[in-house]
């Protein structure tokens, strides 16, 4: 009974893991954005409140703790973060202000100001080399490290927002109702002619894995998507209708999207599908930035950090809606892992009732039963688990799904 209630233990603390909120900023700031360099350092920014200079806020433990920095202003909202190195940090905002640190925010100076601008994107492709976009469909390029800034010619006077580049090349920008592209280093630009309900619709965020496949996500809780380099676009069901602020993908298949009302969706199928994930909050959530596979931080509204340390998931997550016509257990991925991995597999119909008995348990190298993450009665389809392995070593370990008949092993190794 003892080991039972130990397995039974480790399968609910799993299910419950998902997002969390781990950072609440007092008083209520309304975060804007959240980016890490790596696994532990990273920043967002907030408004600035009653005469405070302390707008920024840094991490150098993953999260666990955030300390103060003054920007030099009283009176500021960055929009935008670029972190070159854990010392050398950018942030764009309200009046065309560019702020630079180069001492890891001991220290901040102001690169550019207009006080008429709003700058809300910001990249680099290179020490020297960086865009920043805004209002007025203002693009402006630096090839010194954002000593100086020098204006790029626009085709719109729309607001523009997201920069993404693939290359030193090739580079793309997302605005109200427009997404622009460039192949020649910003020296020019063309509009890539993405659909929009009007143009008021505002494409907040735009990633494209190459210089073909890309997609946008929209604040009317649309994601539009191109295979090739944006000469047409195919709006893909995002599994919402709230507006979508925020977009990352770990790889060419796994990304996630977050927004109003708590929305947090995610896809395995590179943005053909989404699922929604559940949220802590039922609040405006304004970026998304993953560190690893599993790791993943969101900024809200109310000055709240989200995180998760399992890829958000909370329960076995379906990720399709095709119905399987055979069961498969996947590799599980990453591997090797440290310290959690994830697992897919699908269920099919069952001939004699609608749902089947799965289990999915995990085996140390001597054959004995450590982990029990599925034990139900389930439909068909194809699902996911996230196993946290923190309390065990490193090491060769077996996981085995079972159906009726249908029984099948893998190998997974944990390396710490």
């Amino acid at each position: 009974m003892k080991t039972i209630f130990i397995f039974l233990f480790t399968a609910a603390t799993l299910y419950s893991q998902g997002w969390f909120v781990q950072t609440t900023f007092s008083p209520a700031q309304s975060l804007q954005t959240v980016r890490f360099y790596d696994q532990n350092t990273g920043y967002t920014t907030a408004p600035l409140y009653n005469g405070s200079n302390f707008n920024i806020h840094k991490t150098t433990n993953a999260g666990q703790n955030w300390s103060d920095q003054n920007s030099g202003y009283t009176s500021m909202r960055f929009m935008a973060i670029w972190m070159r190195h854990p010392d050398t940090v950018y942030m764009s905002g309200n009046d065309g202000v560019i702020i630079r640190t180069v001492n890891g925010g001991a220290n901040w100076v102001t690169v550019n100001f207009e006080s008429t601008l709003q700058l809300w994107g910001l990249f680099f492709t290179n020490q020297q080399t960086g865009y920043a976009s805004g209002s007025t469909g203002r693009i402006m390029k630096t090839t010194n490290a954002g000593v100086n800034w020098t204006n790029l010619s626009s085709p719109t006077q729309t607001s523009l927002n997201s920069i993404y580049f693939i290359n030193e090349n090739t580079g793309f920008i997302s605005g109200y109702a427009i997404a622009l592209k460039t192949t020649d280093a910003g020296a020019s630009w063309v509009n890539m002619n993405a659909p929009s309900i009007s143009g008021f619709e505002n494409f907040r965020e735009i990633f494209f894995f190459n210089e073909n496949l890309g997609l946008y996500v929209s604040d009317a809780g649309r994601i539009g998507k191109t295979t090739n380099s944006g000469a047409n676009w195919t709006l893909v069901n995002s599994g919402t209708t709230q507006s979508l602020f925020g977009v990352y993908f770990i790889d060419m298949n796994t990304g996630y999207a977050c927004g109003n009302a708590g929305a947090i969706i995610r896809t395995t199928d590179g943005g053909d599908n989404w699922f929604p994930q559940t949220s802590p909050l039922n609040e405006i959530l304004t970026d998304i930035w993953f560190t690893s596979a599993s790791t993943g931080y969101i900024s809200n509204w109310s000055g709240k950090i989200l995180k998760t340390t399992n890829g958000g998931i909370t329960f076995v997550e379906p990720i399709s809606s095709e119905i399987p016509n055979a069961y498969r257990l996947e590799q599980n991925y990453p591997n090797p892992f440290n310290p959690a991995t994830t697992i897919r597999f699908s269920v099919m119909p069952n001939a004699k009732a609608q749902m089947s008995k799965v289990e999915l348990t995990v085996f140390d190298v001597l054959g004995k039963q450590i982990s029990t993450l599925v034990n139900e009665e389930m439909n068909p389809g194809t699902y996911e688990v996230n196993w946290d392995a923190s309390d065990f070593p490193s090491g060769i370990y077996f996981y085995e799904l079972r159906s009726g008949s249908f029984s099948q092993t893998k190998k997974m190794i944990l390396l710490k």
